[in-house]
């Protein structure tokens, strides 16, 4: 008689473990793990309230809280174009174009707050995913890198949140709108540096050094074959450089 030999059953694909709140508390404290289980089940949702609640908060602050009179002059001042056009002005226009700069400063404010986390991480998300695919091959998928680019960037709601007590504290006339917290070098620049230097330096934030770090591991983690960690921080990094050359080169050239 023939014998047939038995097929044991395929092993099942692992599950993610993990909640939406572990995981947020998960990417500070053990990102590996974290980003291993987020690739297994990417969500998205749980970082971005996060992200806009907090962000929401303080612009919220920022309005209540920074002179923006103030500091609406001190942005034309560093604009060529836009100080030629308002120094031929007499006095009493002058006053009247940073008053109506001052509201609709405000108001962009507030629409940031709103519009400002999904914009970001959508652009964010977009530029990673063709790195990581072009570079690397990675093989996830939109989704995926989407949820790994919303997690990654739970630092910068810390820095927010840190931002928000300090803004309280700040007499309102040193309160910068654009670089809330001195976490990075631009904030001991002084109020003269050109815009280009406040862009490059602004950008060597101890938080966003931390959210390109967690990107590259969370990459590295949806396909440890194509992106192991060494060449994950390579692309991550050299991805977010590029970004600020062709920023900081812009502001050189224009402004």
């Amino acid at each position: 008689m023939a014998t047939t030999t038995a097929v044991p059953p395929a092993a099942p694909a692992p599950q993610p473990q993990m909640s939406a709140l572990s995981r947020i508390v998960g990417v500070f404290f053990s990102p590996g793990a974290t980003f291993r289980d987020i690739a297994l089940g990417p969500n998205w949702i749980a970082p971005m309230i996060l992200l806009i609640v907090i962000w929401f908060g303080l612009c919220a602050t920022l309005v209540k809280r920074a002179d923006w009179v103030d500091y609406t002059k001190q942005q034309i001042e560093k604009n060529k174009f836009a100080a030629s056009q308002i120094e031929s002005l007499p006095e009493a226009r002058k006053e009247a174009a940073y008053e109506q700069g001052a509201q609709r400063s405000k108001i962009s404010q507030y629409v940031r707050g709103v519009i400002g986390w999904p914009l970001l991480i959508l652009f964010s998300a977009v530029i990673n995913f063709a790195a990581f695919k072009l570079i690397g091959g990675i093989r996830t998928n939109f989704g995926t890198a989407f949820a790994i680019t919303a997690f990654a960037h739970l630092p910068m709601s810390l820095r927010e949140l840190l931002a928000i007590p300090v803004t309280f504290l700040k007499d309102p006339q040193s309160i910068d709108p654009q670089n809330f917290l001195a976490s990075n070098v631009a904030a001991f620049l002084g109020d003269g540096a050109p815009v280009w230097q406040l862009i490059f330096f602004g950008s060597l934030d101890i938080f966003s050094i931390w959210s390109i770090i967690l990107m590259a591991i969370g990459f590295s983690a949806a396909d440890p074959k194509k992106a192991p960690i060494g060449k994950a921080l390579g692309i991550a990094f050299g991805t977010a450089f590029s970004f600020i050359l062709l920023f900081t080169m812009i502001a050189w050239i224009f402004l």
